[in-house]
């Protein structure tokens, strides 16, 4: 199939940390996969404003070129905490305002020389030659496969249906941010006496929360054929064609960057064919919310958000007895996602893939771990593999049991009663 290697990059780049506090863990795991580079780009900062328990989340997904994902993700956490918003902790409206003002950024002069300065230089034509020989020689790629890819690449350059329009014309011929984009998920987990996290996304880019073992989308997918951002491309001039592309090219309604899609002075930033306005949600966070899932499209590609938490809770819940890292189970989602066969498979499980979970309240976890730890010597035993425990230590048991349950449900009634008077 046309732009992918002959040969999956299957290293994974890892991260894994915890707050100062303990109240946020996570882990991440990114992987190039089939592409011919890798364009994800993502933030992870368990103690973005420790005083107020403030943890801040983010993958980018690039497309075009890694730079603006990479800018994106290095300028987003001070354009955030720099608004007026934000340090009144009107948290909504300081995401919604992130995403516009760090696409205002990346339009102006300094911002298109971040892009420039972060965007790696072509690669050496002779460099490519030598390397594919190398890999012939070695055994590792077939000149079968080889020459299939080719004459694959030239028939879907044969078939195009349509010329470009001018904005995708321009886009793809366009350098730097005019040419170039990225989705953007965003999850900024607020802790103390009522927690919550609000998630801002602009793209297809996703957020899911796993309550208890069932998936809530935080985010939504912005995706070309839907009613409302068909509407906005269309009064904008543009159209989407029947695969569901922007003017015939992307795949997605609003992004960072992609600027050549930005060009209608009469209209608002948020009523260009392709937006990078963000579509912010809240949520209250209850004992039963124990992970975010926060991934690029590549994630979702293959698995649903049920389907994902299906896989990833598993190894989430051994990997808190073997005090393996997050990133492991990250890692290992990743290669159960990734094609095998990217023909059999029809492209799906061939993108860029980064998937960043983050564990909540993990030390309040661990506390109620070890609430039921006893000491040797106690009136807790265990015989055959069973605890078996004297009457009396059963009734504190039980009251213990009790206890939290009655914490628990005055913690969300109380945050019902919170809402309630907010709204």
């Amino acid at each position: 199939m046309g732009g992918l290697l002959p040969k999956p990059v299957t290293t994974k780049e890892i991260q894994d940390g915890k707050s100062q506090t303990g109240h946020y863990a996570f882990g991440v795991s990114s992987m190039q996969g089939w592409r011919p580079a890798m364009e994800d780009a993502h933030m992870a900062i368990p103690d973005f404003e420790p005083e107020r328990e403030l943890a801040l989340f983010g993958v980018f997904d690039g497309h075009g070129g890694a730079a603006v994902a990479k800018v994106a993700a290095e300028r987003f956490p001070e354009t955030l905490r720099a608004l007026p918003a934000f340090k009144q902790g009107r948290y909504s409206e300081a995401l919604y305002e992130s995403f516009l003002k760090l696409d205002s950024f990346l339009d102006s002069p300094a911002g298109r020389e971040k892009v420039k300065e972060a965007t790696p230089p072509p690669l050496d034509s002779e460099m490519e030659e030598e390397e594919l020989l190398r890999l012939l020689e070695s055994g590792e790629l077939d000149a079968d496969d080889l020459e299939e890819e080719v004459e694959e690449e030239a028939a879907e350059e044969d078939e195009a249906e349509e010329p470009a329009s001018g904005s995708s014309s321009d886009w793809a011929n366009a350098e730097g941010p005019d040419g170039m984009g990225c989705t953007a998920v965003v999850a900024l987990v607020c802790g103390g006496s009522k927690p919550e996290v609000f998630c801002a996304n602009a793209g297809d880019s996703r957020c899911v929360l796993a309550r208890g073992g069932r998936a809530q989308n935080l985010s939504r997918d912005h995706k070309p054929e839907l009613k409302s951002e068909r509407r906005r491309i269309t009064q904008a001039g543009g159209f989407v064609s029947a695969d569901g592309r922007v003017d015939g090219n992307l795949n997605l309604s609003r992004s960072l960057g992609d600027f050549a899609y930005k060009k209608d002075a009469s209209r608002k930033a948020t009523e260009q064919k392709i937006s990078a306005e963000a579509e912010v949600k809240r949520r209250g966070l209850g004992p039963a919310d124990q992970y975010l899932a926060i991934g690029c499209d590549g994630i979702f590609e293959k698995f649903s958000s049920q389907e994902l938490l299906n896989f990833l809770l598993p190894h989430l819940r051994r990997r808190r007895r073997s005090q393996a890292p997050l990133s492991k189970a990250c890692s290992a989602f990743l290669d159960a996602n990734i094609a095998k066969s990217p023909q059999k498979e029809q492209g799906l499980g061939c993108d860029n893939m980064t998937l960043l979970v983050v564990e909540l309240q993990p030390s309040q976890r661990s506390q109620m771990r070890q609430l039921w730890t006893f000491p040797h010597g106690s009136a807790v035993h265990r015989a055959g593999g069973k605890v078996t425990m004297t009457p009396s230590s059963r009734r504190r048991v039980v009251m213990q049991l009790q206890n939290v349950k009655r914490s628990s449900r005055a913690k969300v009634k109380n945050a019902g009663r919170s809402k309630m008077r907010s709204s």
